[in-house]
């Protein structure tokens, strides 16, 4: 704190003490009588004026910085022989982020630091680029995240939450297994690429209708009737 902030505090403390004095005396108090004559004099009643003016601004002061008022921008990290070893709030927003964009699976967003009961808590908003594991994922990121900051807060790390949000692109599911009914069992997945590689080709196998031997005997391969023309069994003109 400054001089000219130390100094009005000072002026603002007693004109509040003041101001409640005189206008408490003619209530309560052994004076009652003569503070509230008091009241009439000119001077004493301008004076209380203006202490009761100074009490009200400095009030609104007070609630203002109580509203907007932020985190200190710079954290204290160490003490060192009577001197102490801060970090800003932006460099250590800074450090998280380059730790989560390092790989470029994520871009961070939102970065959030606050320092409460001597910790540094830092919280933000995951971008995925695509899609991912988020469970395995933001382990890796909570472990990268606690080791990478102690470089720059030491012991003072405390909570790092990662929340993640939808990605910047889905990518299509793996294809799955299918089961072939005519073939031995489960199949692998034929991705495009192989299935371009090595084209369909439909491979035809005669087979004779039916074969004869010497003796005249004629024999027909068992199949079905309905892929064989129609045999006529004659005997051979040795056999007659």
């Amino acid at each position: 704190m400054n001089g000219f902030k130390r100094f009005l505090h000072v002026v603002f403390a007693i004109a509040g003490l003041l101001a409640l004095a005189a206008l408490c005396l003619p209530w309560v108090g052994p004076i009652t009588t003569g503070a509230r004559d008091m009241l009439y004099v000119p001077w004493y009643f301008i004076t209380l004026e203006v202490l009761v003016a100074i009490t009200i601004v400095g009030l609104l002061v007070v609630l203002i910085h109580a509203i907007v008022a932020r985190d200190p921008k710079n954290i204290v990290i160490s003490q060192v022989d009577g001197g102490q070893i801060t970090v800003s709030r932006d460099a250590v927003a800074s450090q998280a982020a380059h730790i989560v964009e390092s790989d470029g699976s994520c871009t961070a967003d939102r970065v959030m630091v606050k320092a409460k009961g001597g910790l540094v808590n830092v919280g933000m908003r995951v971008h995925p680029r695509t899609s991912m594991d988020i469970v395995e994922k933001g382990a890796q990121l909570h472990d990268a995240l606690a080791a990478g900051l102690a470089a720059v807060c030491g012991d003072k790390i405390g909570r790092i939450d990662l929340s993640f949000v939808q990605p910047e692109s889905v990518t299509d599911p793996q294809p799955v297994a299918t089961y072939t009914p005519l073939s031995s069992g489960w199949s692998e997945p034929e991705t495009a690429a192989a299935a371009e590689a090595e084209p369909l080709s439909e491979t035809v196998v005669s087979q004779p209708a039916y074969t004869e031997d010497n003796t005249g005997d004629i024999t027909v391969p068992m199949g079905n009737t309905h892929d064989f023309p129609a045999i006529t069994a004659e005997s051979s003109d040795e056999e007659q």
